[in-house]
């Protein structure tokens, strides 16, 4: 039974009249020096460790004076690890008791490029020209664009050869690096990024996109080799696109132009975090610029089968889209959310991050991207899907591998489970191959599911003509779309796909909420959902409207009764993306739209024949992120303009844990001044408001026990 009463530790049983009183960081600074006597008698040489790379955040203050580094208990030899970029070895040094210093990583080495005055020359417009040595690898960050003059390189996948084309690419390193490999002796051109300055202010409004990327104050610096890991910028944890030999092998044989009499069909599925989406861009990559040995590309375009709603490549969350690519991938998904209409063919909505919302209303989307694919087009196909391979979601993957019938199936684990195995091996009519999964090392501030969806929804509204709008989505000017005036109004009504809430609560329902827009291009979409039914009432100050089957809230908002939560039909709809409503005018009966769709596009859509436009409220994450940006920015204004100032502050340092924590309050005193007044955001003044026992925990960890 547990019990909160304090344990007093007797250091001494018979202790003597004049012994002196220890605490208990006395007592373990005592007990080190005698407990490494004793290791160094038992263990007369020490093995090799393999050690993460810590990311942490850099600070400004002073450094804290050094922690003892603890012992390894059970030391593994570094041969017995595979080669990842993950992992750093090195040698286990004693404690700086007996040192006299502080241990420090040797440095890793991630490009073989060593820039000379012959080989790196910087052009006065910023081009960087590089004549590398075949076998030559480079690791680049940041944002930048690649020319192949003369030679061959490859790069995620892709294969590039000389011509006109300059392949942009973003870089950061909270994403794996991809390598640049030199196939033959090259001369290349490395061009700054138009783009990247306005893609790092983002870091403004959000943390998320804090410390992505160099740390040089020269905005036109939009990249910088890194040679060894000191290169990198401080607290940054590098990591390096790497392909294990059985995806090379994989790779050679999908992209052979023996296969180019029947375009490839490639399921990839698996466990999450298993590599499903690298290896997929990967494959992409290469069968869009594999040439097979002759000056030709051996398929014009490659078509990408985006199934995932978590966390998808082409699109923002919770859409998922058929593409048709041209030009290799070669950065994160954030930094391209959205595709133009020749580029991104059909997409729907599913209104959700999960499958798991309707599995039903999923299966019928991708077999309808599935379709349009079947019907258009005559190149290959790759296909990642979701990480649900248990349940629910394995009979999902099971049934679209029936009805697709792949030429190949990639299972992206070999530790099963076997169950999930056995019944995608039983499903498939063809090839069924697994691979190994991506080795990945979690390490602190690493990017969790939740982080990436922000970074990407955040990307997504910000989209602007040239590149990101740095501005906050509140400054923004939205799009004024009418709601009422019968034929006038913008569009049809809103649809809730999920537990609709009562009519009087739609308003709070969908303000400041991100909804789909969805395209219905037959009536036989809304699968009877607009029939009249003469017993049916509305509780609300207005009268029912004459429209059949749309409600009117007393607000006047156009609503779609769902009360079985039913979905559009996708064989006659389809989405055009997303909306964030920024507020609404009942005065004027008009919504506040912020969305980065071209205006001319959703005129287009709107008037064209048989075409109504509906928007879909679903179970999308709560734009958190949108509400508090102008926060952040005035914080990261005030904290810059005392920076400026200085510091005369000598207090002492606390631990890393405490700092964060002084850092978060700090930051919190800053919002709350003179910013209590922000739409959807409430500013909590100390404990007020707070539940007993929300605060973070700091716990102690048993200081001076044996």
């Amino acid at each position: 039974m547990a019990t909160n009463k304090k344990r007093r530790l007797e250091i001494n049983n018979n202790p003597g009249p004049g012994s002196p009183v220890m605490s208990a960081f006395a007592a373990r600074q005592s007990f080190w020096p005698a407990s490494a006597k004793a290791e160094k008698v038992s263990e007369p040489e020490e093995e090799q460790t393999v050690e993460v790379a810590p990311a942490r955040r850099p600070s400004r203050r002073k450094p804290a004076p050094a922690e003892p580094a603890p012992q390894a208990t059970e030391p593994e030899p570094v041969n017995s690890v595979p080669s990842t970029p993950y992992l750093t070895p090195r040698t286990t040094s004693p404690r700086p008791e007996e040192s006299g210093g502080t241990p420090k990583r040797p440095s890793v080495q991630h490009s073989s490029f060593k820039p000379t005055k012959k080989n790196y020359q910087r052009k006065k417009d910023g081009r960087v020209l590089l004549k590398a040595s075949e076998g030559e690898r480079l690791v680049i960050l940041g944002s930048y664009g690649l020319k192949v003059v003369e030679g061959e390189a490859a790069i995620a996948g892709a294969i590039l050869t000389p011509s006109d084309t300059t392949h942009w690419i973003h870089a950061p390193h909270c994403h794996a690096l991809p390598v640049l490999r030199i196939t033959s002796d090259s001369t290349i051109e490395l061009h700054p990024h138009p783009a990247a300055p306005s893609l790092r202010q983002l870091g403004r409004l959000n943390p998320v996109f804090g410390r992505l990327w160099s740390e040089s104050d020269d905005v036109s610096e939009t990249f910088q080799i890194v040679t060894t890991s000191e290169d990198a910028p401080a607290g940054a944890f590098l990591q390096t696109l790497v392909s294990p030999a059985e995806w090379n092998k994989k790779l050679a044989e999908l992209s052979s132009p023996k296969l180019k009499a029947a375009p490839p069909i490639v399921f990839v599925c698996g466990p999450k975090s298993a590599g499903k989406s690298t290896f997929g861009r990967l494959l992409a990559n290469r069968l869009v610029t594999d040439t097979g040995g002759s000056k030709r590309k051996t398929w014009p375009a490659v078509a990408v089968l985006d199934l995932d709603p978590g966390q998808p490549e082409y699109s923002p969350p919770g859409v998922i889209s058929l593409n048709k690519i041209t030009t290799p991938n070669l950065s994160p998904s954030f930094c391209h959310p959205l595709l133009g209409v020749d580029t991104q063919l059909r997409s729907h909505a599913t209104a959700s991050v999960s499958p798991s919302l309707d599995p039903a209303h999923f299966v019928e989307c991708v077999l309808d991207l599935y379709t349009c694919y079947k019907r258009s087009l005559k190149i290959p196909l790759v296909i990642n899907t979701p990480g649900w391979i248990q349940g629910t979601g394995l009979e999902i993957l099971t049934e679209l591998v029936k009805e697709m019938r792949p030429t190949e199936v990639v299972y992206m684990s070999l530790n099963g489970p076997d169950e999930t195995v056995d019944a995608l091996r039983a499903a498939c009519t063809n090839k069924f191959q697994a691979l190994p999964s991506q080795g990945s090392e979690s390490y602190p501030g690493k990017p969790t599911p939740l982080h990436l969806r922000t970074m990407q929804m955040m990307s997504y509204f910000h989209l602007s003509q040239n590149g990101w709008d740095p501005a906050p989505l509140m400054e923004i000017r939205p799009w004024r779309v009418r709601y009422r005036g019968g034929g006038k109004r913008g569009f049809k009504g809103v649809l809730f796909y999920d537990n609709p809430p009562p009519p009087d609560l739609v308003q709070e329902a969908i303000n400041g909420m991100v909804l789909g827009l969805v395209r219905v291009e037959d009536a036989a979409a809304y699968r009877g959902l607009l029939k009249k039914d003469d017993d049916d009432e509305m509780d609300v100050d207005t009268p029912a409207n004459t429209e059949r089957g749309v409600l009117r809230t007393k607000e006047g908002i156009p609503l779609i009764p769902n009360p079985q939560g039913q979905t559009l039909d996708p064989r006659h709809s389809r989405a055009l993306g997303l909306v964030l409503i920024r507020g609404i005018d009942t005065s004027r009966g008009e919504l506040q739209l912020l969305t980065p769709i071209p205006i001319d596009r959703m005129t287009e859509e709107a008037r064209s024949e048989g075409g109504e436009l509906v928007l879909v409220a679903g179970k999308w994450d709560t734009p958190t992120w949108a509400y508090a940006e102008d926060l952040h920015r005035r914080a990261l204004t005030s904290s810059s303009n005392k920076d400026a100032q200085g510091d005369d502050g000598g207090a002492e340092e606390a631990e890393d844990e405490e700092e964060e924590e002084g850092d978060e309050r700090s930051n919190a005193r800053t919002l709350q001044q003179g910013y209590d007044e922000c739409p959807w955001v409430e500013t909590l003044h100390g404990s007020s408001g707070r539940a007993v026992g929300s605060r973070v925990w700091r716990v102690r960890r048993d200081l001076g026990r044996n």
